[in-house]
């Protein structure tokens, strides 16, 4: 073998040999254990949670930020805001659901570097980047059925998120069906005042104003509104409205069935952007505080921007008197500035049409204004009317409450706004027979004996 064949020969067994080494070999895939198995295994059943807590970060206010509804007494109730109740059954059982049968579906990582990218960082890390919402449900043992980190959403993939279990490295893609909203209003009862439109049959106006510098209610002019039936229309339901005895109409002017619907409309629909608790010896410091004034003899309550009454056709009378407004926003406006931070103030130029404004409730019972006793019968034991008022005022006693600006100006009306032009032969606007006055709700009497307001 010459030496040219030699190198050939050393040549291609090298070539043989790198192509050996070289060829494709088949690896296992890795089959991780936990992959497709439920995040929470021992939790079957909605009804099991009794609490569920929502951690998560407010980038504006740089803040952690935390909302609970929990069961105490076997009622409902959101801690944050003193225990306010929930309506927290339906809404907590669709939010325990979300975690029953989810899996582990895809495993994305298993390095803590990449828990910033996929948002699974823990919400109360004040040097995170990335970070989720951690949702923990509880039994009403206190054991925990849910504890998890959900992040960013997949793009590719409809309804899938990253998740993360907050004692591990592991990031998971799972379907998952979140639906928990942590707006307060979200989770109280709609319905403030349990009122039906229809069933008003009297209606108050008084949008005095309260000089707190002189301590005079000023601007006093109350229109007090009656539903009688109406004689062109006996068939017609609901009536016609009529000036009431002690108020006056404006000249030329007939009232706005239109525009009463559309008040009566805004107290059968009030809702509630806030709360705050009263205390149970209601002071003067706490009413002025949120712009309520009492008189000397502590007997007569003001807003300082007025009142409204709703008297109902089972005697039941609604008083709301309307206060201060509030600049504050997230936390402080649901809840109050708990947390030590001093509430927003307005600015004498600054704009107010987005300020909420405080408000006072407080219900009597009339059994002047029941109509639904029948005179020519045995009078009852207590009047239905009288049971709902006391059910009604037990909820409002402990409360003041925060409503929106566009709820207040929906409600709360000067008394030119009644009326419109009035019509050829529309007749008189005084009534069309003596209504007898209105008995006048009686809020509670504050523990100090001499105020300083009105």
């Amino acid at each position: 073998m010459n030496r040219t064949t030699l190198i050939s020969v050393v040549i291609a067994l090298g070539s043989l040999g790198l192509a050996i080494w070289m060829r494709p070999v088949e690896i296992a895939a890795v089959a991780y254990e936990d992959t497709g198995t439920p995040l929470f295994p021992n939790f079957s059943d909605p009804a099991q949670a009794s609490s569920l807590e929502v951690t998560s970060w407010d980038d504006t206010a740089a803040r952690v930020t935390n909302f609970k509804v929990e069961q105490k007494a076997g009622r409902w109730v959101i801690p944050s805001h003193n225990d306010y109740p929930a309506d927290g059954t339906e809404r907590m059982g669709k939010a325990a659901a979300s975690f029953i049968d989810v899996k582990k579906d895809v495993l994305r990582s298993e390095r803590s570097e990449d828990h910033a990218q996929f948002g699974v960082e823990d919400p109360s890390d004040p040097n995170a980047k990335g970070r989720g919402q951690r949702i923990t449900i509880k039994d009403a043992a206190g054991t925990v059925l849910v504890d998890i980190i959900v992040g960013k959403k997949l793009d590719d993939k409809e309804g899938f998120f990253y998740v993360r279990l907050p004692d591990q490295k592991r990031v998971y893609a799972s379907k998952i069906d979140v639906d928990i909203s942590t707006n307060f209003t979200d989770w109280i009862e709609k319905d403030l005042l349990k009122i039906e439109q229809d069933s008003i049959t009297q209606f108050l106006s008084d949008s005095y104003k309260v000089d707190e510098a002189q301590g005079k209610v000023t601007e006093r002019d109350p229109l007090l509104l009656k539903r009688e039936p109406d004689p062109s229309k006996p068939d017609d339901k609901e009536g016609m409205w009529v000036i009431g005895e002690g108020s006056t109409g404006v000249d030329g002017k007939e009232l706005d069935s239109f525009k009463i619907r559309q008040i009566l409309s805004g107290v059968d629909r009030l809702q509630i952007v806030g709360v705050r608790p009263r205390p149970e010896q209601l002071t003067l410091q706490a009413l002025q505080s949120k712009g309520f004034f009492v008189t000397p003899d502590g007997r007569r309550l003001f807003g300082n921007e007025g009142e409204v009454k709703a008297i109902t056709e089972d005697g039941v009378v609604y008083t709301l008197y309307f206060g201060e407004i509030t600049l504050d926003s997230g936390l402080a406006l649901t809840a109050g500035a708990e947390d030590g931070s001093k509430p927003a103030e307005a600015k004498p130029d600054e704009e107010k049409k987005d300020a909420n404004r405080y408000m006072f409730v407080d219900v009597a019972y009339d059994p002047a204004s029941d109509r639904t006793i029948n005179p020519a019968g045995p009078p009852p034991d207590e009047p239905e009317g009288l049971k709902r008022a006391k059910q009604l005022q037990a909820r409002f006693d402990k409360w003041f409450y925060v409503i929106s600006d566009a709820s207040f100006k929906q409600i709360r009306k000067d008394k030119a706004e009644f009326f419109k032009d009035a019509s050829p032969g529309s007749g008189p606007t005084a009534p069309t027979t003596p209504a007898a006055p209105v008995k006048p709700a009686k809020p509670a009497k504050p523990a100090e004996k001499k105020p300083a307001a009105p």
